[in-house]
């Protein structure tokens, strides 16, 4: 399925039946919470954000929150979201599109980390403040924010919530093989400079999907270094993936979500300056 077939799929679900039948089959995918399933199942996906043809992709692996507030929560975000109701495929995707704008604002540091992690990249597309570092005023890394999130392009590849990501239970990682699929379409329907997935889970799904589609992830070069200015040791690993005759170079960052960085700005950026000389190092 193509990611509008699954919004519209999803948006269908949630208006007719209440519940998200996508959501739903990912049951046992990860441990869950006492009287939680795996997965939010009566809250809206978020499967993307930012520009649909940007020059950059993050790819990360769900939203992060509390499977019952998120099943609770569905009105609320209609409202937010200026949603006629759950079916409303145009302002959801207006949304997500613009939703940096509309929180602009707000200070979040999961964003920031973002922005710092590419401060280093060049060519990205997306316009960051010169001189950014972690004793920017408030207004720039605000200004920060909402350029990397409506310059770039956020997929996640499980588009329903839950409070965290746990290892997968065994036997189930098949049950995620078709939302790569559908992560693999859309990255390929553009040109890209970077591509980009922010978890060492990843590496472990990619396995999975090449049982099913031989030579679909190739695995150059894994790189691991010292984060400049800290005792953590960072990582990542340089893929080529080569989907329906296209091929592009891609890079894992294994170590974009530990939760040492989110407030370390600066060492965040070094992380994503490691990540990105790695990179060119292993290209073509």
């Amino acid at each position: 399925m193509t990611l509008d077939d699954r919004i519209k799929k999803d948006l269908d679900d949630l208006y007719n039946k209440g519940e998200i039948d996508g959501a739903k089959a990912l049951d046992g995918l990860i441990t869950a919470k006492n009287r939680q399933t795996s997965f939010a199942t009566k809250a809206l996906p978020c499967y993307y954000w930012g520009d649909r043809s940007a020059k950059t992709v993050l790819v990360m692996l769900n939203p992060g929150e509390d499977v019952n507030k998120a099943n609770n929560n569905l009105k609320c975000e209609l409202n937010r979201r200026s949603m006629k109701n759950a079916a409303d495929i145009t302002m959801y995707n207006d949304w997500s599109v613009n939703y940096g704008h509309y929180d602009k604002n707000r200070h979040d540091n999961f964003d920031l980390k973002q922005a710092f992690f590419l401060r280093e990249w060049k060519n990205t597309g997306i316009s960051l403040p010169q001189g950014l570092c972690a004793q920017s005023t408030k207004q720039m890394l605000l200004s920060a924010k909402e350029s990397v999130l409506v310059q770039k392009l956020q997929l996640e590849l499980i588009p329903y919530a839950s409070s965290s990501f746990s290892n997968f239970v065994k036997g189930k990682i098949s049950s995620v093989l078709p939302f790569v699929e559908t992560l693999l379409d859309e990255i390929f329907s553009q040109e890209r400079e970077y591509i980009i997935f922010c978890s060492r889970k990843f590496e472990g799904v990619f396995r999975a999907f090449n049982i099913l589609h031989p030579g679909t992830v190739n695995f150059k070069c894994k790189c691991s270094q010292k984060i400049l200015h800290s005792k953590l040791n960072g990582s990542c690993t340089v893929i080529a993936i080569n989907y329906k005759g296209k091929s592009a170079n891609a890079i894992i960052a294994n170590t974009f979500p530990n939760q040492a960085l989110p407030n370390a700005y600066d060492l965040m950026a070094a992380y994503g300056e490691f990540c990105y000389n790695c990179l060119l190092k292993h290209l073509p």
